[in-house]
């Protein structure tokens, strides 16, 4: 059993209509089973009424286009014979001619555009209505060179005939609005203007960025140091461990003050006192000193200053002159050296902290270990990072 569907008659009487070819579905069932296929077939379909308005507004616009491009070539020949007899070549003069009525159509379609603001809708017209002006003075002044003054003016007339109807033609879409709908049509385009702003300045950043990771590690080791940055809390300021006593305040004098004015003594001034060593500065309770970096172990092959970090302070009565040179400095027993750590140090230190950590990242921890010193060179310090890095790895893998 075939069927197809058919679709009801929707023809009137007076309606417009016309025959198509269309696809139709038919389906064929035999024992149950369906199969589908396309049928061409033939049918009338009804047609909308005449649109007299859009009808009339497009046989506008095309005889004013036909009137601009007759006008155009019209100003374009007589600036072109004007500038071409004594300034430019003819090719040239006859392409420059064409420049005054190019101006005014786009002066007439940004006039068109802004017709909502009504200030930069005026620009855009009093500079049609200039350059208008100047096409049709050259055109005059062409007739004038030819002792035909009369034909220069009718030939200036061309474009002010296009120029005429193509106003009529805008003055189509052109509302008057109040001055409520203004404001409010013109904050919905400073909102939209300033997304559009905003998302253009945020992809030139974005594409900025892409090519300044994409061109070495400097710039992740510099996004590595400022998220460490932001991250860590302010630190206080450190104590004084420079194992010097501090100056000793004045102590008022008791006794008699003796008169500068009278007679100098006679008498030796006393010896000095014997001066008793400094004892050890006792740290403010309010400035608690930061952590210490860890002590490494020597023979890990690290350079001498890392040596001089990871060898114990010797306790006091023992270890012969140095103790007893911490004895009268009056350095505390647990001080450690003031000093950036060197490079190899700080690399195990970070290699502690975060073993799988990347290149860039040892280097921005490297770096903030030192306290910011790079040696005054970044890429050879980077260089050097990475290849300690390299280099205690493989020392750990042959002791492993």
């Amino acid at each position: 059993m075939t069927e197809t569907p058919e679709t009801p008659p929707t023809w009137q009487p007076g309606m417009r209509r016309k025959k198509v070819t269309v696809q139709r579905p038919e389906t064929t069932v035999i024992d149950g089973r369906p199969s589908t296929r396309m049928v061409t077939v033939e049918e009338w379909v009804t047609l909308p009424p005449r649109d007299w308005d859009e009808i009339i507004r497009r046989g506008a616009t095309g005889v004013a286009v036909a009137v601009t491009l007759l006008a155009a070539a019209g100003t374009a020949a007589s600036v072109g014979g004007l500038l071409g007899r004594r300034m430019l070549h003819p090719g040239v003069a006859y392409a420059v001619g064409a420049v005054f009525t190019a101006s005014w159509l786009v002066c007439l379609g940004i006039e068109h555009i802004e017709r909502v603001d009504a200030t930069r809708a005026a620009r855009a017209r009093n500079a049609g209505w200039i350059m208008l002006l100047i096409g049709m003075g050259a055109v005059i002044t062409y007739g004038h060179e030819l002792n035909q003054t009369p034909a220069g003016v009718v030939g200036s007339c061309l474009d002010l005939a296009a120029k005429g109807l193509w106003w009529l033609i805008m003055g189509l879409d052109r509302v008057q609005l109040n001055a409520g709908v203004a404001h409010w049509v013109a904050e919905q385009e400073q909102h939209m203007a300033g997304r559009f702003l905003l998302g253009t300045r945020l992809a030139r950043l974005n594409r900025r960025a892409v090519h300044m990771r994409a061109s070495g590690p400097e710039f992740q080791a510099a996004e590595a140091i400022l998220a460490q940055a932001a991250n860590q809390p302010p630190q206080l300021p450190a104590p004084d461990t420079s194992g010097q006593a501090p100056a000793p305040a004045a102590v008022p004098v008791s006794g008699p003050v003796p008169d500068p004015s009278g007679p100098a003594p006679t008498t030796p001034p006393p010896p000095p006192a014997e001066p008793t060593p400094p004892t050890a500065p006792v740290p403010p309770p309010a400035a608690p000193a930061p952590p210490a970096p860890p002590v490494t172990p020597a023979g890990t092959g690290a350079s001498g200053s890392s040596e001089q970090q990871a060898e114990p302070e010797p306790e006091q009565g023992q270890g012969g002159g140095q103790g007893d040179e911490q004895t009268h400095t009056g350095t505390p027993p647990n001080l450690q050296p003031v000093g950036p750590l060197s490079i190899a140090a700080a690399v195990r230190q970070a290699r502690s902290e975060d073993p799988d950590q990347t290149d860039a990242q040892m280097v921005a921890r490297v770096l903030m270990l030192r306290g910011g010193d790079d040696g005054g060179d970044r890429v050879k310090f980077t260089d050097t990072v990475t290849r300690t890095r390299r280099r205690q790895e493989a020392k750990d893998r042959k002791t492993a």
